[in-house]
């Protein structure tokens, strides 16, 4: 069985209260150099939430499992999963995060030795990450108060969760990292997991949407529709996530933004890229132009829809800024910086998407440009 690399696994037959029964036994290799990750495990959790997080850390953290009195789990799926610890004896020397899956907490609803856990683990900064029903596991804790989260509730189960919840901002986003907590809804797993993945340094975060595509199966398969914003300084210059191609030895200047999420338009995508990107506020103005590109990026092809919109900052001090540094997923990954078309083509770099130069030189143009790409 191929499961998490730092794990052993082993196929046994076992019996439970009436026949026999084929199950998997997972346990931990003690890796005591490592630095850990503790797994929060009680009866009635679904470990399944867990799963592709552990499986991205364990090549850098010992994957340490708790359970309430130390014994091994048995997950929802039959699965045995051998106990590292209880939560008693949990230790948090090494650590440098906690997990907590949904299900049904009930079960440890009385547990005082967790809710010391996660306040020790907070007090520390220690990132605590719940998905689903997890974030009960956090507000019991009282670790949540003043927090925005995300979270598996629905308006009948928080009605009656509303003690543990107070104070606590809750909101409909399937995925939201406040300080050192993250959490997410259960149908966000895979973004949960690659989001911790990044803020562990287990993951390149420069890669991090590829690498969610990778494990939705439409890495390379699907269509991504952008929101790019363009904006100008008071030199003529506009600012530029500077990239580099390895494969082809190409480097390129492209506008800052990025995806846009279902049900939300352009111009909020645009806001809102700009804040997780820079950390900055921007007006966006309007549109500009859009794009069609079909292209290749480091031996992978892709295919976008961009809409192209006009945007200033609403600090106007940014624009003395030589640089910016970009953030994706917690994680500085390049930096921002202003160029104008002609030291651009100084440089030797590129400007994509193709027919932005055109776009800029007539940027005074009051309907929007369309353009097809289909370039290697």
């Amino acid at each position: 069985m191929a499961f998490l690399p730092e794990f052993v696994v082993s196929l046994a037959n076992a019996r439970d209260n009436t026949d026999f029964g084929l199950f998997y036994r997972v346990g931990i290799m003690n890796k005591t150099s490592k630095p850990s990750v503790v797994a929060i495990l009680y009866p009635g959790c679904i470990f399944f939430e867990l799963a592709l997080a552990l499986e991205l850390l364990a090549e850098k953290y010992q994957i340490v499992f708790a359970t309430p009195d130390g014994s091994d789990h048995q997950a929802s799926n039959g699965s045995i999963l051998r106990a590292t610890t209880s939560y008693k004896h949990i230790d948090l020397s090494t650590c440098r995060a906690i997990l907590v899956p949904g299900g049904d907490p009930g079960s440890i609803e009385d547990n005082k030795e967790i809710d010391e856990v996660i306040q020790v683990a907070n007090n520390k900064g220690l990132w605590l990450a719940a998905i689903c029903a997890g974030p009960s596991v956090l507000a019991k804790a009282k670790v949540l108060k003043g927090k925005k989260i995300a979270h598996g509730y629905g308006s009948k189960q928080l009605e009656f969760l509303k003690l543990y919840f107070e104070g606590v901002h809750l909101t409909e986003e399937k995925f939201v990292c406040d300080e050192n907590v993250i959490t997410a809804k259960p149908d966000a797993h895979i973004d949960f997991a690659v989001e911790i993945a990044c803020r562990l340094d287990a993951t390149d975060a420069s890669k991090a949407n590829r690498t969610k595509d990778y494990y939705r199966g439409i890495n390379g398969r699907k269509i991504r529709p952008l929101a790019l914003a363009l904006i100008q300084n008071p030199k003529e210059q506009f600012l530029f996530h500077k990239g580099h191609d390895k494969v082809k030895g190409e480097y390129f200047y492209r506008p800052l933004g990025g995806g846009i999420e279902f049900s939300e338009s352009g111009q909020i995508a645009v806001e809102r890229e700009i804040m997780e990107e820079l950390n900055q506020e921007v007006v966006v103005s309007r549109m500009t132009a859009s794009f069609e590109n079909i292209f290749t990026f480091e031996g992978h092809k892709g295919h976008e829809i961009i809409m192209l919109f006009s945007a200033d900052f609403k600090n106007k001090s940014v624009y003395l800024q030589q640089e910016l540094e970009i953030f994706e997923s917690g994680v500085v990954i390049a930096k921002a910086v202003w160029r104008s078309v002609a030291e651009i083509k100084a440089e030797g770099a590129k400007l994509y998407p193709l027919g932005l130069e055109e776009v800029i030189n007539g940027q005074s143009s009051a309907a929007p440009r369309h353009h097809s790409n289909n370039c290697s």
